[in-house]
């Protein structure tokens, strides 16, 4: 059984991988590009060297210090920094929403930070922290999302975020849209310093220090605020979170490095929507989750070309939901006291991640060779009961189906091996090629991800990039667990191609060209409704549940193209600029072609940041794009019964408005005798735009509420209108 529409909460076991660290080289050290060493100091594509040397194995791009050859990577980045994620408007200094900007990425709704890329599912994206692979990096982490309400890594602990859309490297676990390196804040030249901050998205703090004997510690907190001044955010109440960080890296000797590293966090909402405040929920959601990763890495230097890497990491995710549907009540009256529910929904999920991990990493005659091997213990843990069964929003039947309990407990693994060779061939011409194999204990299969991908220096100014991979990764494991037949699911397959142009590098910026084509296989399909796939089965949390078999018979296809300009004039202004016109359609089981669920055929974000007088400045973001597609109710079915009932012959059929935002905000920081000041004042959706979210059908609605489209009981649902940004940090 699976769940579907609306549905919320199951949290997947992921893959824990740990990424490659650098080797010393006695040769000439590489440097990372970042918005300082950036001539347009925007996010950019780090570029390599055109004669590189064999340096220490690192998934960031790198570069000889000779500023005048470079090119761009075999696998390139968009890199951001924590500067651009601080001062950024419209993000609340969340560097995953400020991922939702650039080219290609769309998001699911202004309350979440989700990560749609290229077509993408949201669990399609890869979250790596310092190399170390984490499932969730978000609060209230939803079924069918691998974002949530803000992330659970306070961006004042970030110091730079590198995004793959393409290819990556073959060490890391195969996901089908993306993989996000994070890396943490590293200590500067000061041997202690931290900042305490304090906003909407919530209050806390950081601290860094340099130890005896070549050590550092990092030490970070967050804690949610706006439960302490209100009781609904506009979701029918509000979420409490809080979260820490620690790391402490250690250099026992010059050829040994240790390094100890720990994520958690935990959160909680009471949703008690009342109808006769035009909720568009009738379904009450108490939860609570806590979620945690550990890891200890080891890293050897057996030479200035050698270099060995050991990682052990351990992940456990801990959720309960509780739903009770609102039967009746005085929904005329105004008191919400009196009304009547029935038990729906419970889930009490434990699942716990267990990943050792072995890299190796040589230099030969220019060329760096990586191969390795590790496995992981799952242990998912799941209890689910629905007692009375659900009207499916799918169905007509007017019988409530899939009641049923299950309570689901045992250990899985999944082995994996890869080698990969990445060099130059002459001075123009850099190559990657890798292979990884996954095999998986809880179908008995396995994969094979081959990669490949060249860049040709044009000139010192412009470079040609192309490349070829595949990617898989299994569905959920509830998915597969929660119907026996659902156990034979394959891992869904990519293959994506994709080539790219750097048109212009210059002193003052860079500007890009970038297009692909994604081919899905083996899409997981409902069995009982053809039409359905499960990557088009997303929805919010709050809702209710309904279940599902489903088959691997779907095939999805997305492509598109790309630009992106990035400027920078010192001490002036920066500016970045990116449009995207794309297609995302699916075949389900009926054999027909339709268009995704976030199938947005053009999005432009403009986002920049310029100097003003008196010491501040103004940070602005304009987002636009296509509406989103939607499915029509059955007006007929949902009449006759009082309740919505999806046009399954119209899925996706009718598209929404254009989506339109302009956020702003003044920055302006203030010198103080132990420190700096940091003030950001300003709103999202200033102009108070009512973008929409989608149409809900409402029974029982208030008079004055709109609830009516045509004659029927149709409400329009709108994202966050105009929301003020009030931030406060200061540094020490």
């Amino acid at each position: 059984m699976i769940r579907i529409s609306h549905a919320g909460l199951f949290s997947i076991a992921c893959i824990f991988l740990p990424a490659c660290l650098l080797a010393q080289s006695n040769q000439q050290p590489p440097i990372e590009i970042s918005g300082n060493e950036n001539p347009t100091g925007e996010a950019t594509q780090a570029p390599p060297a055109l004669r590189p040397s064999i340096p220490a194995v690192t998934t960031t791009t790198l570069v000889n210090g000779d500023e005048t050859t470079l090119q761009e990577s075999p696998a390139p980045a968009t890199r951001i920094t924590q500067d651009q994620i601080l001062s950024a408007a419209g993000t609340y200094g969340d560097f995953t929403r400020y991922l939702q900007v650039l080219p290609g990425v769309v998001w699911k709704s202004d309350l979440t930070n989700d990560l749609l890329v290229r077509g993408g599912h949201p669990t399609e994206n890869l979250f790596v922290v310092d190399g170390v692979e984490i499932p969730n990096i978000s609060h209230f982490s939803l079924s069918g999302s691998n974002g949530g309400f803000t992330s659970m890594l306070d961006s004042t602990a970030v110091g730079s975020v590198d995004m793959r859309s393409g290819i990556y490297d073959a060490g890391y676990s195969s996901r089908l849209s993306s993989l996000i390196e994070i890396h943490t804040y590293r200590p500067q030249e000061k041997r202690q310093s931290g900042n305490l901050s304090l906003g909407i998205a919530g209050a806390g703090g950081l601290y860094q220090r340099l130890l005896a004997g070549n050590r550092t510690l990092l030490l970070s907190a967050h804690r949610s605020v706006m439960n302490l001044v209100t009781n609904d955010i506009g979701i029918n109440g509000v979420p409490v979170y809080a979260n820490a960080l620690a790391r402490i890296e250690l250099n026992p000797g010059n050829r040994d490095s240790i390094s100890v590293f720990t994520l958690g966090g935990a959160d909680s909402i009471d949703m008690r929507p009342c109808p006769t405040t035009g909720a568009t929920s009738s379904f009450q959601t108490q939860y609570s989750g806590w979620r945690s990763t550990e890891a200890l890495s080891w890293r050897h230097t057996y030479a200035s070309q050698l270099v060995a890497n050991l990682t052990a990491s351990s992940s456990y995710t801990r959720q309960k939901i509780g739903q009770q549907q609102q039967i009746s009540g005085d929904f005329d009256t105004g008191v919400c006291e009196n009304l009547v529910v029935v038990p729906v929904y419970t889930e009490d999920s434990r699942n716990a991640v267990s990943m050792l991990n072995y890299k190796l990493h040589a230099g030969l005659h220019g060329w760096l060779f990586s191969l390795g091997a590790g496995g992981l213990l799952a242990t998912p843990d799941d209890s689910v009961a629905q007692p009375i069964g659900q009207l499916s929003p799918y169905s007509p039947d007017p019988a409530r189906s899939d009641a049923d309990s299950f309570h689901r407990r045992f250990s899985t693994g999944q082995s994996s091996a890869f080698a990969q060779a990445q060099g130059a061939i002459g001075a123009r011409l850099r190559l990657l090629a890798g292979l990884r194999v996954e095999s998986f204990a809880l179908t008995g299969g396995f994969t094979l991800d081959p990669r490949i991908s060249a860049i040709f220096q044009v000139s010192r100014r412009q470079s040609l990039h192309a490349s070829w991979n595949q990617s898989s990764q299994l569905p959920p494991i509830m998915d597969m667990l929660s119907y026996p037949g659902n156990r034979a699911l394959l891992p869904i397959q990519v293959r994506q191609q994709v080539f790219g142009l750097r048109i212009w590098q210059g002193n003052w910026g860079t500007l890009d060209a970038e297009a692909y084509q994604k081919d899905y296989s083996h899409e997981p399909v409902s069995t009982e409704y053809p039409a359905l796939m499960l990557s088009n089965m997303v929805d919010t949390l709050g809702q209710g549940f309904a279940w599902l078999p489903l088959v691997s018979a779907g095939t999805a296809q997305s492509r598109g193209l790309e630009l992106a300009l990035r400027a920078h004039w010192p001490r002036a202004a920066q500016l970045s600029l990116s449009a995207a016109r794309s297609e995302t359609t699916y075949r389900a089981l009926d054999g027909i072609r339709r268009p995704g669920n976030y199938d947005i055929p053009f999005v432009a974000n403009a986002m920049g940041s310029f100097q003003l007088p008196w010491q501040a400045r103004l940070d602005m973001r304009e987002s636009f794009a296509s509406g989103r597609p939607f499915c029509p109710f059955d007006l007929a079915d949902s009449n006759a019964q009082m309740r919505g009932i999806y046009d399954l012959s119209r899925i996706n059929a009718l598209r929404g408005p254009l989506y339109n935002r302009l956020d702003l905000e003044l920055e302006r920081n203030f010198r103080l005798p132990r420190g700096l000041l940091e003030v950001h004042l300003g709103a999202e959706n200033v102009f108070n735009r009512g973008n929409l979210e989608g149409y809900v059908w409402m029974t029982h609605c208030p008079a004055g509420w709109g609830c009516n489209i045509d004659g029927d009981p149709i409400t329009r649902v709108d994202q966050m209108g105009r929301y003020p940004v009030l931030a406060l940090r200061y540094q020490f």
